[in-house]
């Protein structure tokens, strides 16, 4: 029999089988939380057999970061720096960032929810900003006030804590007013931090969320969208860096 051509009979059944799986992993671990589900309750959740589920996936584990790579290779392409002056602060990537995860919020409830997947948004994220941080240092001759690590951590941080808080109902408001007041409190002390003054980034008078047009607020859909399959587990804790 001559190989599976792309877009093949096989390689679509095989897509379908395998986001069957994933969603099924992820409405399970809402509902019990990744600890309590196993290998039987997702085949049952699909309605597959044990042996299907292990033609695709050798244990939960790989179903867990296959769902997470999904999530976070197109939240990483969604946020790529795409060129502009350093000068001016990319309020798109952090507004990004939120509508993102208010485009499929099961989805980013399911990963949080594992220390692993949680701790390896955190590092990816970290490393990304600390990438965008020391460009714009570089580009505009500046030497930071505090460590770079220091401050992208500390960004992230930020920034899955509000995201969290709003994904658990704990934050009211929608996803794009989270996002410019986040900007916001976070752009005042990283000027500081980087050495910047805030007339040198936009913030000579007022807040750049004044003088925008935000597109239409986004809310957190209830529905369970369907997976689209990086982390490995050098990025979980206890992983090699």
């Amino acid at each position: 029999m001559p190989p599976s051509q792309p877009g093949s009979r096989m390689e679509r059944r095989v897509a379908r089988t395998k986001a069957a799986i994933e969603d099924a992993f992820v409405q399970l671990v809402l509902e019990h939380g990744y600890e309590r589900v196993a290998v039987d309750d997702i085949c049952a959740q699909a309605d597959l057999a044990r042996a299907t589920f292990y033609a695709h996936y050798p244990n939960k584990e790989a179903v867990l970061f296959s769902v997470f790579n999904k999530l976070i290779e197109d939240l990483m392409q969604r946020i790529a720096y795409q060129g502009g002056p350093w000068t001016v602060v990319r309020r798109d990537a952090i507004q990004t960032a939120f509508r993102h995860a208010a485009e499929q919020p099961d989805l980013y409830r399911a990963c949080m929810s594992d220390a692993r997947t949680r701790q390896a948004y955190l590092s990816i994220l970290s490393r990304y900003a600390e990438q965008n941080f020391r460009d714009r240092l570089s580009a505009l001759g500046k030497q930071p006030r505090v460590p770079v690590p220091v401050m992208a951590r500390a960004f992230v941080g930020s920034h899955l804590a509000i995201l969290e808080a709003w994904l658990a109902g704990e934050l009211q408001g929608d996803v794009e007013q989270l996002a410019s007041m986040a900007l916001d409190l976070f752009i005042a002390g990283g000027a500081w931090a980087h050495g910047f003054r805030l007339d040198e980034l936009g913030y000579s008078t007022g807040s750049p969320a004044d003088a925008r047009t935000s597109p239409p607020p986004t809310r957190p859909r209830s529905r369970h969208p369907q997976p689209a399959s990086t982390a490995t587990s050098e990025d979980a804790p206890g992983g090699s860096q």
